[in-house]
């Protein structure tokens, strides 16, 4: 059963954040990429962090004069920082991806992540980073810091312009 299987094969995978662009000599080990502030890649392999929602590659704050997503993404590159990271599935996405509960050695990447200010809480597993969305949006951290929606915003008043 997906509920009890955890991703084993991502334990101890050194986390050397790579770029869309760089190349790698082909290795035992999978590759491991940082896709955006809450997307990681093993491989073939995407894992969403679970319980938190970074901002889309698209979106725009300040009334489109601030792009957050390079930003956070940038920020979870840099939180771990060369270190292995693992993650254990505790979900899946609405379309059958991993979501999982990942760490760079003993760090919480989700509570690290919105402690920055790079991603917000969300979903069921939302409510284990809002101490840390309490703390950032006081500090006025990352996205707090300007004038951003969370990413479902902006998608569902998009759907709602279109008619859908």
């Amino acid at each position: 059963m997906w509920r009890l299987a955890f991703l084993a094969v991502f334990f101890g995978v050194p986390a050397h954040a790579q770029s869309d662009n760089d190349t790698v000599a082909p290795s035992a080990r999978p590759r491991f990429q940082v896709v955006d502030g809450a997307t990681v890649r093993f491989g073939p392999q995407a894992v969403r962090l679970m319980g938190i929602v970074a901002p889309d590659k698209d979106q725009t704050c300040d009334d489109g004069q601030w792009h957050p997503a390079p930003l956070a993404k940038k920020a979870l590159e840099t939180i771990i920082a060369g270190r292995a990271v693992s993650c254990r599935q505790v979900d899946q996405d609405g379309a059958g991806r991993p979501v999982g509960q990942c760490h760079a050695g003993s760090d919480d990447l989700q509570a690290m992540m919105v402690s920055a200010g790079w991603a917000w809480t969300f979903g069921t597993y939302g409510n284990l980073y809002e101490p840390e969305e309490r703390d950032a949006v006081a500090r006025k951290a990352g996205v707090h810091g300007h004038r951003c929606l969370r990413p479902r915003e902006p998608r569902a008043r998009q759907r709602a312009g279109n008619g859908q």
